[in-house]
């Protein structure tokens, strides 16, 4: 873990070396984050609310050295994952996830971890965007640079040297935002440094080149992002010292720290970027003022940088803490002091760099990777859990479905079979009110022939009556047998289709009024008298009256019918009798069905009937 200054400015946030890490400060960050959960599941933020604020918590924490396990994040962000993922054409979210993911684990120094959340930004940017993931190569890149392998970030320049180049002139055309080019410049930035200690000056000065051009537009597309032109500033600002450092050049170190002063001094540098800045700074003077024999002040600047430190678990920054301190005191000419500090260093060094390391790492990256999965597993059941519930709900309304399928079905078989039964009682109350009185007046009839001596004349009437008796009982059979059972509506419907087909010449009007219940049973015999008694008397009128129109007027209260027939023709004169057969024919029918009626002869001006009996 050579120059890990890089690891302080982390991909996404800066931190504060001098906040204390505490197990109250821990569970307190993970207190807020689970109250900006329920906020949001109450309803209380938005959706991007509560995605900015966890994404500004999480950078907050870190900014304070606030360290969390992989199991604790993987629990914390659970809800954060599940709404970043919810979007499916949003991946930014996504890879602030991954991106907090791995500057945990960076800061943790547990890179196995590190490299599995890469792989992850990688995948996703080269689904969405189909390039090369800046933010992945930055993670690798500072990956490289904690296990001191400058030379493998050389490589990784050269490999990916044209893609960067060619950055500045495809910035709108590759789609790159803010956050794309401030991990270009932490790329830049860490080639530019290992190139000047690998003594590469030329291609120090390529990648230092392409950052500055990089920095030109930033500062020009998104000069009111603060945020994002200071970090890439400070890119530009170590680059230099870097170049400083390898050509050996006081002034151009102490122009490097002048700038870096400025930039915590002022008043538009973000808060959370100052605390790298102190620490970077206490870094640098104290290398810079131990080579140039400044022992006062390097011994200033090596304690504000133990104090910035204090609690932090890195191994990194205690080695160098140990590798300042012997080269102090060898400064100071206290040589065994300094031989002992400086073999501490080492063995914090060498702890760090164990063979055991890279195990450590696959095994750090396949827990990464495993403990995601049962998350994605348990996300899973859950998703597994809610079709089943569903699935469950939606048998039971299936099922309520057919049961009450089954009883609207036996609900209305018994219906109809009520009405079945209704109509039967109907009947047989109909063929007893009718065919009894009939028939007893055919009794009456036979023993009055016995007795009186106009026997012929009883036969006669005896025979009509049981003609009438039993044309009665083939119209109640008809009701029973037939399909169609007749209503009053029946009744006007048919009057409505004669009276139109007789006025089709146009030489008389119609009108037909109804005040009745149209679903009311007639019973066959009732309908059929009824329809033959209007049709006499339209014949009537056409036949012998000069009319101009017909009124017929149905009404009906409760069981009992009135129909009254009505037309403007003359009428007939008083002195006649209006006893012709056709009057006689509607007065026997009018009898037949136990109906009463009444002429009202207004002559020259019409005449009406009205005709009345008692629904059966």
């Amino acid at each position: 873990m050579k120059r890990r200054l890089s690891c302080l400015f982390i991909l996404f946030f800066g931190f504060s070396y001098h906040a204390a890490y505490s197990r109250n400060a821990k569970d307190s960050a993970a207190g807020i984050l689970y109250s900006l959960s329920e906020a949001y599941q109450k309803g209380k933020l938005s959706e991007k609310v509560y995605l900015d604020t966890v994404y500004t918590s999480m950078r907050t924490f870190l900014s304070e050295n606030i360290l969390f396990t992989h199991k604790e994040l993987l629990k914390m962000l659970d809800l954060y994952r599940r709404v970043a993922w919810k979007d499916k054409k949003n991946e930014a979210h996504k890879r602030v996830y991954y991106g907090i993911m791995s500057n945990q684990a960076q800061m943790a120094d547990r890179d196995g971890e590190m490299l599995y959340y890469a792989e992850k930004i990688e995948k996703l940017e080269r689904e969405t965007k189909n390039r090369q993931s800046l933010t992945a190569l930055s993670i690798i890149v500072l990956y490289y640079e904690g296990q001191g392998a400058d030379g493998k970030i050389k490589a990784l320049y050269e490999r990916e040297k044209a893609y960067l180049k060619s950055i500045p002139a495809n910035i709108d055309k590759e789609k790159l935002d803010e956050n794309d080019l401030v991990q270009a410049a932490m790329v830049l930035e860490q080639s530019t440094r290992a190139l000047y200690e690998l003594n590469d000056t030329l291609s120090g000065k390529e990648a230092e080149g392409i950052l500055e051009k990089i920095a030109a537009i930033t500062k020009a597309k998104y000069k009111d992002q603060l945020d994002v032109t200071t970090r890439i500033t400070v890119s530009q600002i170590l680059s230099f010292y870097r170049r400083a450092v390898a050509l050996n050049n006081p002034g151009l170190m102490l122009e490097a720290f002048r700038s870096l002063d400025a930039l915590l001094a002022g008043k538009n540098t973000p808060g959370y970027m100052k605390p790298y800045l102190q620490v970077t700074l206490a870094d640098i003077k104290t290398a810079y003022y131990i080579h140039y024999t400044n022992i006062d002040s390097a011994s200033f600047y090596l304690d504000r940088y133990a104090t910035m430190i204090n609690g932090n678990q890195n191994l990194y920054h205690a080695f160098v803490l140990k590798k300042y301190k012997a080269r102090l005191l060898y400064t100071e000419g206290k040589y065994k002091e300094s031989g002992n500090t400086y073999e501490t260093a080492m063995n914090i060094l060498d702890s760090s760099r164990s063979i055991l390391v890279k195990d450590i790492d696959d095994m750090m990256y396949a827990r990464a990777e495993t403990e995601e999965q049962q998350l994605l597993l348990a996300e899973a059941a859950a998703r597994n859990r809610q079709a089943e519930k569903r699935l469950f709900i939606a048998g039971a309304v299936i099922a309520l479905l057919l049961i009450t399928g089954a009883f609207m079905i036996q609900y209305t078989r018994r219906r109809q079979k009520n009405k079945l039964m209704t109509f039967k009682l109907n009947m047989a109350r109909n063929i007893h009110d009718e065919t009894n009185p009939a028939l007893l007046y055919a009794k009456a009839l036979i023993k009055a022939s016995r007795s009186d001596g106009d026997r012929d004349a009883a036969n006669a009437e005896l025979e009509s009556h049981i003609s009438h008796t039993m044309a009665l009982i083939r119209s109640l059979s008809h009701d029973l047998k037939s399909d169609k059972q007749y209503v009053l509506h029946d009744l006007v419907s048919t009057t409505e289709q004669t009276l139109e087909k007789l006025s089709k010449g146009g030489d008389f009007t119609a009108n037909v009024q109804t005040s009745i219940d149209k679903k009311r049973f007639i019973s066959h015999y009732q309908f059929s008298n009824l329809v033959s008694i209007l049709n006499e008397c339209i014949t009537n009128t056409i036949k012998h009256a000069s009319f101009e129109k017909i009124n017929i007027t149905f009404a009906n209260s409760g069981n009992k019918l009135t129909v009254t027939y009505y037309d403007n023709g003359k009428g007939w004169e008083t002195q006649r009798t209006g006893t012709g057969i056709g009057i006689r024919n509607m007065e026997e029918r009018i009898r037949q069905i136990n109906g009463d009626w009444q002429l009202d002869n207004n002559y020259p001006n019409g005449y009406r009937i009205n005709i009345s009996c008692l629904l059966r």
